[in-house]
């Protein structure tokens, strides 16, 4: 733990109708020396709660991508150092101390999540250990990968956080099926248009080794009905996503 005055620290979060968890989010940013809240036209209570956080400067941006937004998100932010947050994350207090006593000597520094379906806590398969680059500094970084995985690109070295964030993904298993499915016809959509393509045999190799991983390597039969229900949806999701790439293939030869 260092001894010296940790830097300011902006905080950038986008979001859309979050009002569930966004005061949470916003309370566990309280420390930071500015918020950078992006809404793309929210309906519901969303910014009324936003706006009672004097820290948090809102901004509106038309939502095209999650890449675009968090790039335009951190375009806004005044410090060097960025901590980016989903709207349905929220930093623990020993997580706070943790990052308020850092070093700061990396270009960015990883930081797991404890992901949530509901009350549930997934603590195993490919949703637990769960590391994302969080804390960067802003000239190393930029948001790239693909639709809708955005991940930051970062110049330089990486450190790793020992506490974890709370991830409350999902409030059920139907909304997890609902927002998957819109998620994998983007990334297709991504995809494609960088002229990635897939062979027939794909969807069922993809299939296969996801659910293995998923279930049995990485023990989420551990985690009862919602591991099975994850390795479950994430195998037939990985099928659906090179099934729809190789019919865009099939349709221009």
């Amino acid at each position: 733990m260092s001894t010296e005055t940790p830097p300011p620290v902006s905080a950038a979060v986008i979001c859309h109708n979050e009002q569930e968890y966004i005061a949470q989010c916003l309370h566990s940013l309280r420390w930071c020396e500015q918020v950078v809240l992006v809404d793309s036209g929210s309906t519901d209570a969303t910014l009324e709660i936003a706006r009672g956080f004097p820290n948090v400067e809102i901004a509106t941006r038309p939502f095209d991508n999650f890449i675009n937004q968090k790039n335009f998100a951190l375009s806004l932010c005044r410090q060097e150092w960025v901590v980016s947050l989903d709207a349905d994350e929220v930093l623990t207090d020993p997580l706070i101390e943790e990052i308020r006593g850092l070093s700061f000597e990396k270009a960015g520094y990883r930081i797991g999540r404890r992901s949530f379906i509901g009350a549930r806590e997934i603590k195993h398969g490919t949703w637990s250990p769960d590391y994302q680059l969080r804390l960067f500094r802003k000239s190393r970084s930029c948001w790239g990968g693909t639709n809708p995985h955005e991940t930051i690109l970062l110049d330089g070295d990486v450190g790793k956080l020992e506490t974890r964030m709370l991830h409350y993904s999902y409030h059920n298993h139907q909304e997890y099926v609902e927002r998957n499915t819109r998620y994998i016809h983007m990334m297709v959509d991504h995809l494609a248009a960088q002229g990635r393509t897939a062979r027939p045999w794909e969807p069922y190799l993809h299939c296969v080794g996801n659910f293995l991983k998923a279930y049995i390597l990485r023990r989420g039969f551990l985690d009862g009905y919602s591991g099975y229900f994850l390795a479950r949806h994430i195998a037939g999701g990985s099928f659906l996503k090179y099934r729809l790439l190789s019919q865009r293939m099939q349709r221009l030869t």
